[in-house]
């Protein structure tokens, strides 16, 4: 039987539908939190990683508004250069018509400062160094920290943050929340040089180098730069945090091997870098649009932080992540891993045909390439420049929704944040190594995108509407980083999800955990939830992760003058004006 001739069937018949309706019933949009899988098949519909636990859900803004583009305007080609060759300002002109009232400066004020308000009384780059971990420095081993989504206890003065027994699954998706989280830590550094805020970089530099590093087999194996889903050492320990207090970790639930379509778990027993190490390996792709939209904020900040340590290890972390987008070019824009015994292996393309049936393209950019040439042009366009800073083997024109991302929204909803995020990467990415030429065009299909996500209804969401909603607004701030110009509908939608969680977090006991108030005993996971449902009627609110989306807005290079605004960025680099009126 040919290679996936049931889901190239499928494909096939789902063309075919498209094409007698006018491809006008499914629309490009957005879902956070895909259990990874094949972009043809349903996969499991609980994300792990991306989401907070599976009661809450993720989805995008709000909006249905015709917008004029104009990618005819005069370009700047040429900018003048700097000593590292990064751009200083955006170099394309694209606007869109705005039929709406501006929201006020006096509103964006007030936005801005409950915001920041918030951020300073939780104490958020604490609470990010808190509650993250790996290895601490004082076990003399090299010291890491990441965005793991488990469970807490405290006993007295010491909180233990710990992985339950978890035999076939766990934290398959963590790079996407670590990868936003560190985007933001790595603006909010540059543009505050807030101390707390650098240090929580540079500890998550380190952990994504570490889901990396963690893979190396043992002193022989020389290829580091192949990424696992995630690692954890064979290392439970107790240390104190970077402000004295009392903190341990427990990766006990996660030392068993496990066996899973999409995955493995097993043991390395001689990394070169922490010995004992529990890998989950197949690093498929659904995280990695958001670790390809990370790379601008990293490179700007290895080049102009004044901090040696963000340079020096978020500059390892740099190297290994376009190692790694080199190593999908050069391998036909494949992914690929490493297995238990160290050996290299490609999820999908190995000898066992009934396997890669199964794995279909979890780990490919290329499986429907012949089929639609076009599909996930983005994702091998963006691995380009990462990996070589300029792109030569394709033109993905405007890089707008095509049958590709329709068809595999329409069998798995997941694939809608794979193939936006991918979008916009592709158009960070061709910013900041100045191919303005395409990042004309690309800014041109990401406004179609945003136009028919929407414009989608609610009965064809397959989430629900303020999930989704919710998810779009997000996908405004992080577009507005890259040069898409927002419309004033967009940043009302921008605020309402944005100050709503600000009211639904205050109300959470474990910013701190070892508070006072904060009772003994296990406390669950010490992520708050970020979706509600009342009578069936689901609520959604910005992610905790996504709560400092604010820096990284003030701090690009590329925002749009012609964009309406969001936030008072001279209220966000002025900590002494973190405060409420």
């Amino acid at each position: 039987m040919e290679k996936y001739a049931r889901f190239r069937l499928l494909l096939w018949l789902l063309l075919v539908t498209l094409a007698l309706t006018g491809c006008s019933s499914s629309d490009d949009d957005v879902s956070d939190g895909h259990p990874d899988g094949d972009a043809f098949t349903d996969g499991d519909d609980s994300p792990d990683g991306d989401d907070d636990p599976p009661a809450d859900g993720d989805t995008d803004g709000d909006g249905e508004t015709e917008a004029d583009s104009d990618t005819d305007g005069d370009f700047d080609m040429e900018p003048e250069e700097n000593p590292d060759g990064l751009p200083d300002a955006l170099a394309i002109a694209y606007s869109r018509e705005d039929p709406d009232e501006p929201v006020s400066d006096a509103e964006i004020q007030a936005f801005t400062r409950k915001i920041m308000a918030f951020l300073k009384r939780i104490h958020y780059f604490d609470f990010v160094l808190y509650t993250t971990h790996g290895v601490d420095a004082s076990t003399g081993m090299r010291d890491w920290q990441f965005w793991y989504n488990e469970h807490f206890r405290k006993d007295g003065d010491l909180v233990t943050f710990y992985h339950p027994e978890n035999l076939n699954d766990g934290g398959h998706n963590l790079h996407i929340p670590t990868s936003r989280l560190l985007g933001n830590l790595l603006a909010a550094s540059l543009i505050t040089e807030d101390d707390t805020a650098t240090l929580a970089a540079v500890q998550l530099c380190k952990g994504v180098s570490a889901s990396m590093l963690g893979m190396v087999h043992d002193e022989n194996d020389t290829l580091l730069h192949l990424m696992t889903r995630n690692v954890v050492p064979a290392l439970n320990h107790e240390f104190t945090t970077h402000d004295g207090k009392r903190k341990a970790v427990d990766y006990s639930g996660w030392f068993s091997p496990y066996s899973r379509w999409n995955c493995y778990r097993y043991k390395i027993e001689e990394n070169p870098y922490w010995g004992e190490m529990w890998v989950t390996n197949l690093r498929s792709k659904d995280d990695v649009p958001h670790i390809f939209r990370l790379i601008p904020n990293l490179r700007y900040a290895v080049s102009r932080s004044e901090n040696e340590d963000l340079k020096d290890f978020c500059g390892e972390t740099l190297d290994l992540l376009e190692a790694f987008a080199k190593d999908i070019v050069d391998s036909d824009f494949r992914i690929r891993t490493k297995d238990e015994n160290g050996d290299i292996m490609i999820p999908g393309y190995t000898d066992d045909e009934d396997l890669n049936d199964l794995q279909g393209d979890l780990a490919s950019f290329i499986d429907y390439r012949e089929w639609i040439p076009e599909g996930e042009c983005n994702a091998r366009r963006g691995a380009e420049l990462i990996g070589y800073h300029e792109a030569t083997i394709e033109d993905c024109g405007r890089g707008e929704p095509n049958a590709y991302d329709i068809a595999s929204f329409n069998i798995n909803r997941y694939n809608k944040r794979i193939c936006r995020y991918f979008h916009l990467a592709h158009v960070a990415n061709a910013l900041v190594n100045r191919d303005d030429t395409a990042a004309a065009e690309l800014m041109d299909g990401l406004e179609e995108r945003m136009d028919m996500e929407k414009s989608t209804t609610e009965d064809e969401m397959r989430y629900e509407p303020d999930d989704w909603y919710r998810n779009l607004a997000l996908y405004y701030t992080q577009s507005y980083s890259f040069g898409y110009p927002l419309l004033s509908e967009e940043v009302r939608a921008i605020h309402h999800y944005y100050e709503k969680a600000v009211d639904e977090y205050d109300a959470w006991p474990y910013f701190d955990p070892w508070a006072e108030n904060v009772p003994e005993g296990d406390l669950g996971a010490y992520h708050p939830g970020n979706c509600r449902t009342e009578d069936d009627v689901q609520s959604c609110w910005w992610r905790i992760e996504d709560m400092g989306q604010i820096f990284e807005g003030c701090w690009s290079p590329f925002v749009n003058p012609t964009s309406a605004r969001w936030v008072d960025c001279d209220i966000v680099r002025d900590p002494s004006k973190w405060e409420e009126d």
